[in-house]
């Protein structure tokens, strides 16, 4: 299955993709004379929208989603060989390529400062670029160049420039690995994305130790009469909840997770 199709399907999995479907039903239903049908549809419409976009709801499903890797300091972090960092932190766009760091971008500075407290004696960079977004250069040559600012010396961080998916990302990195002889791996990306992350290189022989990062709620704040208003970034906290949730189905349903 391509990517560009896995990406389709998956948007009519998301609350977005079940409210246009929902508004395309409403318009079905008008067409065929089903007012009263319309309606109620409509309303499910405006309460899947309403309650999706609470802050109430987004910060509860991101707790859910990254309980089962809590913060830990560095310290805390045992010594390995490599510290192995995911992509979907970092771009570069113009020409000549400017940096374009994403929140995500936890992932690098992680790495970085795994290296400089001693923890690894490599980095290895994972990800390529997404067909639709173009550009020259590869997300972890990118990468590379941050971790180098952010102070790792450039021949210890070795990159991998083909992948476009998590899958991708453990079967490449895995080749690499093999070939300079690693036994001992930390697995930096974000804590809501450590459980199919680290069961997709567990399904390719890698046994990873996940040092999570990139968090988007600690702990629950007190509630708030905002909590129960929608906005946009609690929607999209809660589309990005839900987009791993099916991630992770998918990749269990194709056998890519251990």
């Amino acid at each position: 299955m391509s990517i560009y199709l896995t990406k389709v399907l998956a948007l009519f999995a998301l609350p977005l993709g079940w409210a246009l479907l929902f508004g395309l039903a409403a318009l079905l239903l008008v067409a065929f004379g089903r007012r009263r049908a319309a309606a109620w549809v409509i309303a499910l419409q405006l309460g899947l929208l309403w309650g999706c976009g609470m802050p109430w709801t987004a910060a509860r499903l991101t707790v859910w989603s990254e309980a089962a890797y809590p913060p830990a300091a560095l310290e805390q972090n045992p010594v390995a060989d490599v510290a192995i960092v995911l992509g979907g932190a970092v771009g570069a766009v113009g020409d000549p390529p400017v940096e374009n760091l994403s929140g995500a971008s936890d992932r690098v500075l992680r790495a970085a400062r795994l290296f400089r407290a001693a923890k690894v004696k490599q980095v290895l960079a994972v990800g390529g670029n997404q067909p639709w977004l173009g550009g020259s250069v590869p997300e972890a040559e990118a990468m590379r160049d941050l971790l180098v600012e952010w102070g790792v010396p450039r021949e210890a961080v070795f990159t991998e420039t083909r992948s476009e998916n998590t899958r991708e990302n453990a079967l490449f990195a895995a080749d690499i690995v093999r070939a300079q002889g690693w036994e001992r791996m930390l697995l930096v990306t974000s804590a809501a994305h450590m459980g199919r992350a680290v069961g997709s290189f567990r399904a390719v022989g890698l046994d990873v130790i996940p040092s999570p990062t990139d968090y988007g709620v600690v702990e629950l704040a007190p509630l708030d009469l905002l909590d129960f208003l929608p906005d946009s970034r609690a929607f999209e906290e809660t589309s990005a909840v839900v987009r791993e949730v099916i991630g992770a189905w998918f990749y269990r349903w194709r056998g890519w997770l251990v």
